[in-house]
């Protein structure tokens, strides 16, 4: 079932209404600050619901300003890039050094673990904001990260393709979709398209540089279905000491052999959710993840995801 925020009704005006939204956007992804333009009332609509980890927000506000800095900055915030697609108004954002201005018909990321400040200058504004998990973004993220407050034409071609997944990936509530293997499909293919859109992009002086961390990442993504994988067959595998791995890592702030869990979870999980691996057992897709002993991926699964992959089952044959 998708996952729903507070949608505080449209208002005029009254500081209650803004505290709402203010609540509602920050609770929704990461805390923010939300000021009206001095003299206007505040007007604002937030419809949000997650899919396959994405977290995918419609807002619709009239002229204020929405910054995360400061004190709202938290390292125990979860971490996002958002990546924004206008359908009405005209916007302005601030992050790492750059300022632009964001019309429709283009796409547009900035990071939720920097600060930022995004200013609605048309009296009404319309946009869906896909929130990604770093971590989702591989060895791409650092030029995503480079490329913040940076526009980019969705007219043609794969930033085309982008913005069309943007729009329906906001649809997949009306469509009854949800957290199914059919939304996470859609958000698979949104991730897989925006690093494509970030790859083809000329390079930005100095973002050729791909650290350690990244390397790690990417290298588990393409082996999660090795049983062998672990952080010392990492580490060989790219040629560095195990201890470099840890510190690096940590530096990232993330344990290396958590990463690797999550992301075997993760897979299970959705396996079991697809239909087309009804006929399965739970040991034979952890298997195809990597995972051969089964004697705490009970406690593991509930633990990640409230409930066992018994569990889990047993809710979807209900609900089928």
């Amino acid at each position: 079932m998708p996952v729903q925020h507070p949608e505080p009704p449209p208002s005029d005006d009254g500081e209650a209404a803004l505290d709402s939204f203010q609540t509602a956007v920050s609770s929704a992804c990461a805390p923010v600050r939300i000021r009206p333009v001095p003299g206007r009332g505040f007007q604002g609509r937030l419809r949000s619901t997650r899919a396959d980890g994405l977290l995918v927000a419609e807002l619709a506000t009239g002229a204020n300003s929405v910054s995360r800095v400061g004190r709202l900055l938290s390292s125990s915030d979860p971490e996002f890039v958002k990546l924004t697609w206008p359908r009405r108004g005209v916007s302005r954002l601030a992050q790492d050094g750059r300022s632009c201005e964001v019309q429709p018909g283009t796409l547009v990321v900035y990071e939720t673990t920097r600060p930022y400040e995004l200013e609605t200058i048309s009296p009404s504004w319309e946009a869906v904001v896909v929130a990604v998990p770093r971590e989702r973004l591989g060895p791409q993220m650092r030029q995503i990260s480079q490329r913040t407050a940076m526009p980019v034409a969705a007219t043609s071609g794969p930033a085309r393709a982008l913005a069309l997944m943007v729009d329906e990936l906001a649809r997949c509530d009306d469509a009854g979709l949800g957290d199914t293997p059919a939304a996470c499909h859609l958000g698979d293919a949104l991730v897989s398209m925006m690093l494509a859109v970030y790859a083809g992009l000329p390079q930005v002086a100095g973002s050729g540089r791909i650290d350690l961390a990244d390397r790690v990442r990417a290298h588990a993504l393409a082996h999660l279905g090795d049983p062998g994988l672990s952080v010392e067959s990492t580490a060989a595998a790219l040629g560095v000491s195990v201890r470099q791995v840890h510190k690096m890592c940590a530096q990232e702030g993330f344990s290396a052999a958590a990463w690797i869990r999550r992301r075997r979870l993760e897979r299970i999980r959705r396996d079991l959710l697809d239909p087309a691996m009804a006929g399965r057992t739970t040991p034979a897709i952890a298997a195809r993840w990597g995972i051969l002993d089964t004697t705490h991926l009970a406690r593991q699964f509930r633990a990640a995801f409230g409930d066992s992959p018994a569990e889990l089952r047993r809710q979807q044959s209900r609900a089928a």
